[in-house]
């Protein structure tokens, strides 16, 4: 059975209208997050494939950039998300370009993790086509990383903030940096202190603050006060994004 490569367009808080791009098997991830709404992972891997055929995501995308739908209301961004990590499709690179060229005046975006930077260098090459990469940061601490994120047994909080150091040092495009807070396990004083010494060393241009709005993988994440987040989201010099929160219009912040 093929996998579904696209979906959308949807709504986006921080993007606007967004086509979204799949890659990978349903939860074929780097992380098994708690939070995630997708659900548990089920492959917890860090070995790149050609999950879903180059060829079938290309045709894909093509048909839709010459569909009446995509004519008639196009979205600001294209978008890779989905079911897993985009970036463990070894064929990222050339879709991403493929991608580019077939949605010239759209943003090209990532939705990532994170994690495979420093076990992949020739990703710092394969997203230079992107202008927009979403990664992640959960911790401060190995204990709360492994606690939330529960990472492949190869990947440490330290290879994850050296890896988007690097991102950083690579790519030119912009970084918005995704933190999602977890009442009673990311919140504390300590956490949220070395979480601000990270985000200073990684140098996202926006960070960008999470909370539970949809079910988790796991009943015990629970979501934070608005007046918790608020205030969390000033001591990191963070954007809120809640269920309530003013959409973000990517055209606006580029």
């Amino acid at each position: 059975m093929k996998e579904k490569c696209i979906f959308g367009p949807v709504q986006s808080r921080r993007l606007g209208m967004s086509l979204g791009i799949n890659l990978t098997p349903y939860k074929t991830c780097s992380l098994d997050c708690a939070y995630c709404e997708c659900g548990k992972t089920t492959d917890l891997t860090i070995i790149r494939k050609d999950y879903i055929p180059i060829e079938q995501v290309q045709k894909t995308l093509k048909r839709y950039s010459g569909s009446s739908l995509f004519r008639s209301k196009p979205p600001s961004c294209v978008t890779f998300a989905g079911f897993g990590e985009p970036t463990l499709h070894s064929g990222f690179g050339s879709i991403a370009q493929f991608a580019k060229r077939t949605f010239p005046d759209q943003y090209l975006v990532l939705i990532t993790n994170g994690t495979l930077f420093p076990s992949h260098p020739e990703l710092f090459q394969e997203v230079q086509p992107i202008d927009i990469i979403l990664p992640s940061l959960d911790a401060g601490s190995e204990e709360i990383f492994k606690k939330i994120d529960r990472p492949h047994p190869s990947i440490t909080l330290a290879s994850l903030v050296d890896g988007l150091i690097q991102l950083r040092e690579n790519y030119h495009g912009q970084i918005w940096l995704e933190v999602f807070i977890v009442e009673g396990i990311n919140d504390s004083e300590s956490e949220l202190y070395l979480m601000r010494d990270a985000i200073s060393r990684i140098s996202p241009d926006r960070v960008q603050l999470n909370s539970l709005d949809r079910n988790p993988a796991e009943d015990w994440v629970n979501s934070t006060s608005p007046q918790r987040l608020i205030a969390i989201a000033e001591f990191l010099g963070a954007e809120l994004l809640s269920k309530n929160s003013i959409n973000i219009q990517v055209d606006a912040l580029v």
